[in-house]
């Protein structure tokens, strides 16, 4: 429902940064002990970490517009543009150089 908590503890309490902190390292931890070096996240890797990759990867791969990316992240899209606006610059740029390739 809208209004229930994404992380929970077992009790249905909110899930603060300390606990779900240790849940992101030992995630971290177990998936590197099977992992080759390639595939290894990087031990200071936090729940943070992943938030930022995914805000890149919108923008950057999945093309998707900075107020969609805010809305989606609970984030303002002044923080959006002030993080990530080289992602959004060069977007930009290659919309309108796409633009020019086509007919009227």
């Amino acid at each position: 429902m809208p209004g229930d908590l994404l992380f929970a503890t077992p009790d249905g309490k909110m899930w603060r940064r300390d606990q779900w902190a240790e849940q992101v390292r030992s995630a971290i931890a177990a998936y590197n002990k099977d992992s080759t070096d390639a595939a290894r996240v990087p031990t200071g890797a936090s729940a943070y970490s992943f938030r930022h990759a995914r805000i890149s990867e919108l923008l950057q791969v999945y093309g998707v517009d900075p107020l969609t990316v805010a809305a989606q992240t609970g984030t303002s899209l002044r923080m959006i543009e002030r993080a990530y606006f080289k992602f959004i610059r060069s977007a930009m740029l290659e919309k309108i150089a796409d633009l020019k390739t086509k007919p009227a």
